[in-house]
Protein backbone atom coordinates (compact mmCIF):
# COMPACT_ATOMS: atom_id res chain seq x y z
CA UNK A 1 0.00 0.00 0.00
CA UNK A 2 1.51 3.35 -1.07
CA UNK A 3 -1.39 5.67 -0.31
CA UNK A 4 -0.98 9.14 1.12
CA UNK A 5 -1.30 9.01 4.93
CA UNK A 6 -4.09 11.60 4.90
CA UNK A 7 -6.04 9.33 2.51
CA UNK A 8 -5.39 6.33 4.75
CA UNK A 9 -6.71 8.24 7.77
CA UNK A 10 -9.93 8.85 5.84
CA UNK A 11 -10.12 5.13 5.04
CA UNK A 12 -9.78 4.24 8.74
CA UNK A 13 -12.24 6.90 9.91
CA UNK A 14 -14.94 5.81 7.45
CA UNK A 15 -14.36 2.18 8.38
CA UNK A 16 -14.79 3.00 12.07
CA UNK A 17 -17.74 5.35 11.67
CA UNK A 18 -19.55 3.37 8.97
CA UNK A 19 -20.51 6.52 7.07
CA UNK A 20 -18.75 9.21 5.05
CA UNK A 21 -20.26 11.94 7.22
CA UNK A 22 -19.19 10.21 10.43
CA UNK A 23 -15.67 9.62 9.14
CA UNK A 24 -15.31 13.25 8.12
CA UNK A 25 -16.52 14.39 11.55
CA UNK A 26 -13.95 12.15 13.28
CA UNK A 27 -11.18 13.91 11.32
CA UNK A 28 -12.73 17.37 11.61
CA UNK A 29 -12.85 17.79 7.82
CA UNK A 30 -15.80 18.40 5.51
CA UNK A 31 -17.62 15.56 3.79
CA UNK A 32 -16.52 16.56 0.28
CA UNK A 33 -12.85 16.46 1.31
CA UNK A 34 -13.32 13.00 2.83
CA UNK A 35 -15.05 11.77 -0.32
CA UNK A 36 -12.32 13.19 -2.55
CA UNK A 37 -9.55 11.52 -0.53
CA UNK A 38 -11.35 8.17 -0.52
CA UNK A 39 -11.84 8.38 -4.30
CA UNK A 40 -8.13 9.18 -4.74
CA UNK A 41 -7.14 6.17 -2.66
CA UNK A 42 -9.49 3.87 -4.57
CA UNK A 43 -8.08 5.15 -7.86
CA UNK A 44 -4.52 4.58 -6.70
CA UNK A 45 -5.26 1.05 -5.49
CA UNK A 46 -7.49 0.21 -8.44
CA UNK A 47 -10.22 -1.20 -6.19
CA UNK A 48 -13.56 -0.24 -4.67
CA UNK A 49 -13.01 -0.13 -0.91
CA UNK A 50 -16.59 0.45 0.30
CA UNK A 51 -20.06 -0.50 -0.84
CA UNK A 52 -22.16 2.67 -0.64
CA UNK A 53 -25.79 2.31 0.38
CA UNK A 54 -28.48 4.22 2.27
CA UNK A 55 -27.39 2.27 5.36
CA UNK A 56 -23.81 3.56 5.18
CA UNK A 57 -20.40 2.45 3.93
CA UNK A 58 -19.57 -1.27 4.20
CA UNK A 59 -15.98 -2.38 3.46
CA UNK A 60 -15.52 -4.70 0.49
CA UNK A 61 -13.04 -7.57 0.74
CA UNK A 62 -10.42 -5.24 -0.74
CA UNK A 63 -11.51 -2.56 1.74
CA UNK A 64 -11.07 -4.92 4.68
CA UNK A 65 -7.55 -5.77 3.52
CA UNK A 66 -6.72 -2.09 3.04
CA UNK A 67 -8.08 -1.19 6.50
CA UNK A 68 -6.00 -3.93 8.12
CA UNK A 69 -2.80 -2.64 6.48
CA UNK A 70 -3.70 0.97 7.31
CA UNK A 71 -4.18 -0.02 10.96
CA UNK A 72 -0.67 -1.48 11.00
CA UNK A 73 0.72 1.76 9.55
CA UNK A 74 -1.29 3.80 12.06
CA UNK A 75 0.03 1.76 14.99
CA UNK A 76 3.66 2.14 13.86
CA UNK A 77 3.19 5.86 13.25
CA UNK A 78 1.69 6.40 16.69
CA UNK A 79 4.40 4.36 18.39
CA UNK A 80 7.09 6.36 16.59
CA UNK A 81 5.61 9.74 17.48
CA UNK A 82 4.98 8.59 21.05
CA UNK A 83 8.58 7.40 21.46
CA UNK A 84 9.98 10.67 20.08
CA UNK A 85 7.73 12.76 22.32
CA UNK A 86 8.53 10.65 25.41
CA UNK A 87 12.27 10.97 24.79
CA UNK A 88 11.90 14.74 24.67
CA UNK A 89 9.24 15.52 27.29
CA UNK A 90 8.39 12.25 29.03
CA UNK A 91 5.01 10.51 28.58
CA UNK A 92 2.70 12.92 26.77
CA UNK A 93 -0.49 13.11 24.75
CA UNK A 94 -4.07 11.95 25.03
CA UNK A 95 -5.03 8.76 26.91
CA UNK A 96 -8.68 7.68 26.95
CA UNK A 97 -9.88 5.75 30.00
CA UNK A 98 -13.19 3.94 29.47
CA UNK A 99 -15.38 2.40 32.16
CA UNK A 100 -18.36 2.73 34.46
CA UNK A 101 -18.96 6.39 35.40
CA UNK A 102 -18.52 5.81 39.13
CA UNK A 103 -15.06 4.29 38.60
CA UNK A 104 -14.05 7.34 36.56
CA UNK A 105 -15.24 9.66 39.35
CA UNK A 106 -13.28 7.70 41.98
CA UNK A 107 -10.06 7.91 39.98
CA UNK A 108 -10.45 11.64 39.37
CA UNK A 109 -11.33 12.37 43.01
CA UNK A 110 -8.66 10.25 44.65
CA UNK A 111 -5.71 9.83 42.32
CA UNK A 112 -5.62 11.84 39.09
CA UNK A 113 -3.73 14.83 40.58
CA UNK A 114 -0.82 12.52 41.42
CA UNK A 115 -0.62 11.23 37.83
CA UNK A 116 -0.67 14.71 36.29
CA UNK A 117 1.85 16.03 38.81
CA UNK A 118 4.21 13.22 37.79
CA UNK A 119 3.48 13.48 34.06
CA UNK A 120 2.21 17.02 33.35
CA UNK A 121 2.16 16.48 29.57
CA UNK A 122 -0.49 13.77 29.72
CA UNK A 123 -4.08 14.57 28.74
CA UNK A 124 -6.61 12.21 30.35
CA UNK A 125 -10.05 11.82 28.78
CA UNK A 126 -12.58 9.73 30.72
CA UNK A 127 -15.41 7.99 28.85
CA UNK A 128 -18.10 6.65 31.16
CA UNK A 129 -20.79 4.21 30.14
CA UNK A 130 -22.29 0.84 30.98
CA UNK A 131 -21.98 -0.50 27.42
CA UNK A 132 -18.73 -2.05 26.38
CA UNK A 133 -16.69 -0.12 23.85
CA UNK A 134 -13.97 -2.06 22.04
CA UNK A 135 -10.50 -0.60 21.91
CA UNK A 136 -9.49 0.42 18.39
CA UNK A 137 -6.07 -0.45 17.04
CA UNK A 138 -3.73 2.49 17.37
CA UNK A 139 -5.95 4.34 19.86
CA UNK A 140 -4.19 5.23 23.10
CA UNK A 141 -6.96 3.90 25.31
CA UNK A 142 -7.50 1.72 28.36
CA UNK A 143 -10.78 0.22 29.59
CA UNK A 144 -11.72 -0.76 33.17
CA UNK A 145 -14.39 -3.47 33.39
CA UNK A 146 -15.79 -5.91 35.91
CA UNK A 147 -16.30 -9.51 34.74
CA UNK A 148 -16.11 -8.72 31.02
CA UNK A 149 -13.63 -10.99 29.23
CA UNK A 150 -11.33 -9.24 26.75
CA UNK A 151 -12.41 -9.53 23.14
CA UNK A 152 -10.15 -10.97 20.45
CA UNK A 153 -8.31 -7.67 19.97
CA UNK A 154 -7.56 -7.03 23.66
CA UNK A 155 -5.91 -8.50 26.71
CA UNK A 156 -6.71 -7.94 30.39
CA UNK A 157 -4.65 -7.19 33.50
CA UNK A 158 -6.10 -7.92 36.94
CA UNK A 159 -6.06 -4.73 39.00
CA UNK A 160 -7.67 -5.99 42.22
CA UNK A 161 -10.81 -6.84 44.18
CA UNK A 162 -13.53 -4.28 44.91
CA UNK A 163 -15.69 -5.15 47.96
CA UNK A 164 -19.45 -4.48 48.02
CA UNK A 165 -21.86 -4.37 50.97
CA UNK A 166 -25.54 -3.58 51.67
CA UNK A 167 -26.25 -0.03 52.82
CA UNK A 168 -29.36 1.80 53.98
CA UNK A 169 -30.17 5.40 54.94
CA UNK A 170 -28.76 6.07 58.42
CA UNK A 171 -31.34 5.29 61.08
CA UNK A 172 -33.82 3.64 58.70
CA UNK A 173 -35.41 0.22 59.33
CA UNK A 174 -33.97 -1.99 56.57
CA UNK A 175 -36.90 -4.41 56.83
CA UNK A 176 -39.31 -1.67 55.71
CA UNK A 177 -37.26 -0.60 52.68
CA UNK A 178 -37.34 -1.82 49.11
CA UNK A 179 -34.20 -2.33 47.03
CA UNK A 180 -32.12 -0.19 44.70
CA UNK A 181 -30.11 -2.42 42.39
CA UNK A 182 -27.81 -2.61 39.39
CA UNK A 183 -29.44 -3.49 36.08
CA UNK A 184 -28.08 -3.47 32.54
CA UNK A 185 -30.40 -4.44 29.68
CA UNK A 186 -27.38 -5.44 27.59
CA UNK A 187 -25.94 -7.69 30.32
CA UNK A 188 -28.78 -8.79 32.63
CA UNK A 189 -26.76 -11.45 34.46
CA UNK A 190 -23.99 -9.30 35.90
CA UNK A 191 -22.78 -10.23 39.40
CA UNK A 192 -24.57 -7.46 41.39
CA UNK A 193 -27.86 -8.27 39.65
CA UNK A 194 -27.59 -11.98 40.44
CA UNK A 195 -26.62 -11.23 44.04
CA UNK A 196 -29.60 -8.90 44.59
CA UNK A 197 -31.98 -11.45 43.07
CA UNK A 198 -30.83 -14.03 45.62
CA UNK A 199 -30.86 -11.64 48.58
CA UNK A 200 -34.17 -9.88 47.95
CA UNK A 201 -37.14 -11.38 49.74
CA UNK A 202 -40.28 -12.26 47.81
CA UNK A 203 -42.18 -9.47 49.54
CA UNK A 204 -39.46 -6.82 49.03
CA UNK A 205 -39.99 -4.45 46.11
CA UNK A 206 -37.34 -3.41 43.63
CA UNK A 207 -37.94 0.35 43.62
CA UNK A 208 -34.93 1.63 41.64
CA UNK A 209 -32.60 0.07 39.07
CA UNK A 210 -29.64 1.76 37.37
CA UNK A 211 -26.62 0.97 35.24
CA UNK A 212 -24.22 2.85 37.51
CA UNK A 213 -23.55 2.64 41.24
CA UNK A 214 -23.53 6.42 41.63
CA UNK A 215 -27.28 6.48 40.85
CA UNK A 216 -27.95 3.67 43.33
CA UNK A 217 -25.92 5.59 45.92
CA UNK A 218 -28.05 8.70 45.33
CA UNK A 219 -31.25 6.67 45.74
CA UNK A 220 -30.13 5.17 49.04
CA UNK A 221 -28.87 8.51 50.36
CA UNK A 222 -32.25 10.01 49.43
CA UNK A 223 -34.11 7.44 51.53
CA UNK A 224 -35.64 5.47 48.64
CA UNK A 225 -34.25 2.04 49.40
CA UNK A 226 -31.41 -0.15 50.61
CA UNK A 227 -28.94 -1.66 48.19
CA UNK A 228 -25.58 -3.15 47.31
CA UNK A 229 -22.82 -0.57 46.86
CA UNK A 230 -19.05 -0.51 46.37
CA UNK A 231 -17.73 0.05 49.89
CA UNK A 232 -15.32 2.70 48.61
CA UNK A 233 -18.35 4.83 47.69
CA UNK A 234 -20.42 4.28 50.81
CA UNK A 235 -18.10 3.70 53.75
CA UNK A 236 -17.70 6.90 55.72
CA UNK A 237 -20.76 8.57 54.18
CA UNK A 238 -22.60 10.18 57.14
CA UNK A 239 -25.99 9.59 55.49
CA UNK A 240 -25.49 5.82 55.16
CA UNK A 241 -24.86 2.81 57.34
CA UNK A 242 -24.29 -0.85 56.65
CA UNK A 243 -27.20 -3.21 57.16
CA UNK A 244 -25.01 -6.11 58.35
CA UNK A 245 -21.50 -5.34 59.65
CA UNK A 246 -18.95 -7.98 58.81
CA UNK A 247 -17.23 -9.27 55.66
CA UNK A 248 -18.31 -7.78 52.31
CA UNK A 249 -21.40 -9.37 50.80
CA UNK A 250 -19.82 -9.43 47.32
CA UNK A 251 -16.35 -8.96 45.87
CA UNK A 252 -15.80 -8.11 42.19
CA UNK A 253 -12.52 -8.17 40.27
CA UNK A 254 -11.69 -5.04 38.27
CA UNK A 255 -9.66 -5.69 35.11
CA UNK A 256 -7.72 -3.28 32.93
CA UNK A 257 -8.19 -3.96 29.20
CA UNK A 258 -5.64 -2.76 26.65
CA UNK A 259 -4.82 -3.29 22.99
CA UNK A 260 -1.50 -5.02 22.21
CA UNK A 261 -0.67 -2.43 19.53
CA UNK A 262 -0.58 0.42 22.07
CA UNK A 263 0.67 -1.29 25.24
CA UNK A 264 4.27 -0.19 24.63
CA UNK A 265 3.38 3.49 24.26
CA UNK A 266 5.05 5.54 26.99
CA UNK A 267 1.78 7.27 27.87
CA UNK A 268 -0.07 3.94 28.17
CA UNK A 269 2.71 2.45 30.30
CA UNK A 270 2.64 5.49 32.59
CA UNK A 271 -1.15 5.30 32.93
CA UNK A 272 -1.13 1.56 33.66
CA UNK A 273 1.53 2.05 36.35
CA UNK A 274 -0.59 4.80 37.91
CA UNK A 275 -3.74 2.65 37.86
CA UNK A 276 -1.94 -0.18 39.64
CA UNK A 277 -0.53 2.18 42.27
CA UNK A 278 -3.88 3.95 42.73
CA UNK A 279 -6.15 0.92 42.93
CA UNK A 280 -6.19 0.56 46.72
CA UNK A 281 -6.74 4.27 47.35
CA UNK A 282 -9.54 4.52 44.80
CA UNK A 283 -11.43 1.25 45.20
CA UNK A 284 -11.02 -0.11 48.72
CA UNK A 285 -13.05 1.26 51.66
CA UNK A 286 -12.06 4.60 53.07
CA UNK A 287 -11.91 5.31 56.80
CA UNK A 288 -15.30 5.63 58.46
CA UNK A 289 -16.48 9.15 59.20
CA UNK A 290 -18.05 10.03 62.57
CA UNK A 291 -21.82 9.44 62.73
CA UNK A 292 -24.05 12.28 61.54
CA UNK A 293 -25.82 14.12 64.35
CA UNK A 294 -29.37 13.93 62.99
CA UNK A 295 -30.66 16.07 65.84
CA UNK A 296 -28.46 19.01 64.95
Amino acid sequence: MTGNWDDLKVLLAIGRAGTLTGGAAMLNIDQSTAGRRLAALEAELGAILFIRSKFGFTPTEAGQAAIARAQEIEARTLQLSDAVAAADRGPSGLVRIIGNPWTMVRLVETSLPALLARHPNLDIRTIGGALRRSLARGEAAIALWFEMPPDHTEFAIRLGEVPYAIYKPRGADASKLGWAAFWDDEAPRRAPTRWTERARGAEERLVLTATDSSVILAGIRGGLAKGLLPMCLAEGDPLLERVDPGPPELTRVLHLHAHPDTIQMARIQATIAWLRESFSRAFTPCAAAPPLDLAA
